[in-house]
């Protein structure tokens, strides 16, 4: 029918335009998040570059839904406000229609959501999750800047350096705070560069003239070793591993899985398709307003409603995978209340009768 294919194509052309400023908005904050990496010398730029390719396209599986959630209000709310909806009606356009385009639109993007969920973004993670471990063997003491601390990569390790003698690769003044467990240790070394067996290839940090301080989780007990010249083995590329990462994990291991952490990141994959389908039914009746009125008038609502949803899906997988709630109704209850409200704003006069 030609008025769906109108609908359709109106929907659509602001779900692009505004996921494309979302991406945007979403790889200034994630560029801003690794730029410092790249300017200590922890990471490259092409490392940041592909780690903000990664993180956008984590990010697809929230940005999507609610782009399609704003789209159908913005839309339909100009239809509403310029009386075209009426003119719609008039011509034999009821709102089973209306709801049928929406939803067939609505169902269409949330298979690309769910397939991005199931699959691109295990592999997003696994991808990112590498790309850091990488970056920390390829860790070189030279390359950090004097004057600010660093946070080597997920070693628990923190440097700090004074001052860097670029022409003899010789870092003088050198904090290094370690985590191990319940132990901290504090290492200071007037000196240290970073060497590299020839024979091995293993990487280590050469410390001299300083001293070692290691303290108990409650500081309770502290120990103070003098040396004058000590080794930090830096992790070797050849067992670089990530370790099991539950976000990295393939959907099919987590189906499988009785641990309350991987049932609820599998139910949460599961949920956003149905996310989709419900946040675009739901831009319908947000939409609605009289002749005239601004077109966005309910898009504030939208947002308060989103935002609440969102934090109630957070709120049920911290749940799950802590055991307080149980695998049913696991993550699925905010969607229940979520259906129920489309349910009322759809159909206020029955839920008015039936409670009358």
């Amino acid at each position: 029918m030609l008025i769906n294919r109108y609908l359709s194509r109106e929907i659509f052309t602001p779900v692009v335009t505004i996921c494309a400023i979302l991406v945007l908005i979403f790889a200034g904050y994630s560029t801003t998040r690794y730029l410092p990496d790249a300017a200590n010398g922890l990471m490259t730029g092409n490392t940041v570059l592909v780690l903000v390719l990664l993180k956008i396209l984590i990010a697809l599986e929230v940005l999507i839904p609610v782009t399609l959630f704003l789209s159908v209000i913005t839309v339909l709310g100009r239809l509403h406000a310029g009386s075209e909806i009426i003119a719609m009606q008039a011509c034999g356009l009821g709102e089973k229609s209306l709801l049928k385009t929406v939803f067939y639109m609505s169902f269409l993007i949330a298979t690309i959501v769910a397939a991005l969920s199931l699959y691109a973004r295990p592999w997003a993670y696994e991808k990112s999750y590498w790309l850091k471990a990488e970056a920390e063997a390829n860790f070189d003491l030279s390359r950090l800047r004097s004057g600010r601390f660093h946070e080597v990569g997920e070693s628990n390790y923190v440097v700090f350096l004074e001052s860097i003698d670029e022409q003899q690769r010789l870092a003088r003044g050198v904090f290094i705070e370690q985590r191990k467990d319940a132990t901290r240790t504090v290492t200071y070394a007037k000196e240290a560069w970073q060497e590299i067996d020839p024979s091995s290839g293993e990487k280590s940090v050469v410390l001299r003239d300083g001293y070692h301080y290691e303290m108990a989780a409650n500081f309770g007990q502290t120990k103070l070793y003098k040396f004058q010249a000590t080794r930090l083995l830096l992790k070797p590329k050849e067992i670089v591993s990530v370790g099991y990462r539950r976000k990295a994990e393939p959907t099919a291991n987590l189906a499988a899985s009785s641990e309350t952490e991987d049932i609820a990141e599998f139910q949460w994959r599961m949920s956003t398709g149905l996310t989709t389908v419900l946040l675009g039914l739901l831009g319908i009746p947000l939409s609605r307003t009289a002749p005239r009125r601004g077109k966005s008038a309910k898009i504030f609502i939208g947002i308060i409603i989103f935002a609440v949803f969102y934090n109630l899906t957070a709120v049920a997988k911290m749940w799950v995978e802590q055991g307080v709630v149980d695998s049913f109704p696991g993550v699925w209850w905010p969607h229940f209340l979520l259906a129920v409200l489309l349910s009322i704003l759809l159909n206020p006069k029955i839920f008015y009768v039936q409670f009358k």
